[in-house]
């Protein structure tokens, strides 16, 4: 009886099959909480490659409109007031003429072309160096992109020594106060527009030429040539260069991530 006692009241379930079981069900439930989190990481890591993707597209797109904008408007419209500078300057009697000088050539100078890239994506992307774009062709791409900007940004330098040239240069004909006050006037709108449309009624009244040395003037007419030339030989190319890296990197972004305008 107390064999049969001992034999009712034995704990059921204990042989090896019962662990075998519970160790297959604990591992089960580790290897699903594994993959449930290593896919929580992919999503949260897809998610944030195509918000880095998107961000990079919207700064490509603002640097495209950017030069564009150079090369088809400013560049011209800002030739044709330097050619306009340049006649003016070199008319033997310059009499009456005071008022549209200062503003031909305030509208022909009053400008640089140094081509900064948006780097809001870039600069995160460099600092990891492109390892949240997992897309191997597109992460080539933008590297590249950055290679490019880095070796021809080399000589942007250069644009901004002529400017400077042409700014103290003026001064063979210009009256500092008077330039001063039509670049206040010109520069209140150049936010809205970056044509400013600097009428001839803006120029004050003041604007007299002061030319005392006519080798200054001659010296300032050449660098106001040398100029022009570089804004159409060298500038606009230049900048029809930046725009040709720009469209090759995102036609590769766009094939990459299937990506429609």
């Amino acid at each position: 009886m107390e064999t049969h006692a001992q034999e009712l009241h034995k704990a059921p379930g204990h042989g090896w099959r019962h662990y075998l079981f519970e160790f297959f069900m604990l591992f089960l439930a580790v290897f699903c909480g594994f993959m449930a989190e290593n896919e929580r990481e992919h999503l949260v890591e897809n998610q944030k490659e195509k918000e880095y993707v998107n961000s990079m597209m919207e700064d490509l797109k603002k640097d495209s409109a950017f030069l564009m904008l150079t090369m088809h408007k400013l560049i011209p419209y800002h030739l044709m007031w330097l050619d306009s500078t340049i006649r003016l300057l070199e008319l033997a009697d310059k009499k009456g003429k005071d008022r549209q000088i200062y503003q031909a050539d305030f509208l022909g100078t009053a400008w640089d072309y140094d081509y900064f890239p948006t780097e809001r994506t870039l600069s995160q992307l460099r600092s990891t160096a492109y390892e949240l774009i997992r897309n191997k062709n597109a992460a080539k791409a933008m590297s590249q992109l950055e290679d490019d900007y880095n070796f021809y940004f080399k000589w942007n330098t250069y644009v901004q020594d002529r400017q400077n040239e042409l700014d103290y240069g003026a001064g063979a004909f210009a009256d500092r106060n008077v330039v001063d006050s039509i670049a206040f006037m010109a520069f209140r709108t150049v936010q809205n527009d970056p044509l400013i449309d600097l009428k001839l009624s803006d120029i004050p009244s003041s604007a007299a030429l002061k030319i005392s040395d006519a080798g200054a003037l001659k010296t300032y007419l050449e660098k106001l040539k040398d100029y022009a030339y570089y804004l159409q030989a060298n500038i606009k190319p230049e900048h029809a260069l930046y725009l040709n890296f720009i469209t090759k990197t995102m036609q590769v972004i766009r094939a990459e991530y299937d990506l429609h305008d």
